[in-house]
């Protein structure tokens, strides 16, 4: 059915105070994405900050070596 099943999206829960999902609906209202994006789009750039993972680098190291 998918091109890539470790493509598919599982269920994960993140307990936020208050303030905190005031914040993240108000960023997603904002945005007019719904807030799972929100935070899904947050919690990668951290990650990736914090891994120090370049993908545009990335991309086009992968690109260089396929072409």
């Amino acid at each position: 059915m998918y091109q890539d099943p470790k493509r598919v999206r599982t269920k994960s829960t993140v307990y936020l105070d208050q303030y905190e999902q005031d914040v993240i609906t108000a960023l997603a209202n904002y945005l007019g994405v719904p807030k799972a994006e929100v935070m899904r789009q947050m919690m990668m750039k951290e990650a990736q900050e914090v891994l120090g993972v370049d993908l545009a680098a990335l991309t086009d190291t992968i690109a260089a070596s396929a072409g």
